[in-house]
């Protein structure tokens, strides 16, 4: 082969990868955002299909559910309480470690008891179950913790508003 012959073998193969490459970093950025889909309705109807509960199983899980609820909320209400506490920290210019680690260990404390509120409230859950329904139900666990655990968006941007205040009017 000749150099010009050789060149233009050369610019075309450099072509060609450059192309390669542009398609495969916009399949890559094209895919980047791409869950996979979550499972439709609550986490209750999800349970209910996929197990195949009957109606009985069904109502026991509406009283399980129903007093788990309670339970929990009773917990975030203390977790939003302990948070409140430790925050008012901020304003003590005096706080030391020790009392900062207090509070935030309170905290934590009420958010362990929630979890694990929650893990006894899924083996009360599994127990419903006849066998063939807890190989399911542990196959798909972790979607329905998932559907539970769904981020909510930050404050500002359509979240919880809480009582802040209104942002200033131009």
């Amino acid at each position: 082969m000749n150099t010009g012959t050789k060149n233009k073998l050369l610019t075309w193969l450099v072509i060609l990868l450059v192309i390669a490459n542009a398609v495969s970093i916009a399949m890559f950025w094209l895919n980047k955002n791409q869950k996979p889909p979550q499972p439709k309705g609550t986490p209750n109807e999800f349970l209910v299909k996929e197990l195949k509960l009957d109606a009985a199983q069904q109502q026991q899980l509406d009283v399980l559910v129903k007093e788990h609820r309670q339970a929990a909320e009773l917990l975030r209400e203390k977790v939003k309480s302990a948070k409140d506490n430790l925050f008012e920290l901020v304003k003590q210019n005096d706080a030391t470690d020790s009392v900062k680690q207090a509070a935030a260990a309170a905290v934590s404390k009420i958010t362990e008891e929630l979890d694990i509120l929650t893990v006894n409230h899924f083996q009360k859950v599994r127990s419903l179950c006849n066998t063939d329904q807890q190989i399911k139900f542990d196959e798909i666990i972790h979607q329905v913790t998932a559907m539970i655990a769904q981020p909510r968006p930050p404050m500002g941007l359509g979240g919880p508003q809480g009582d802040r205040p209104p942002p200033p009017q131009p």
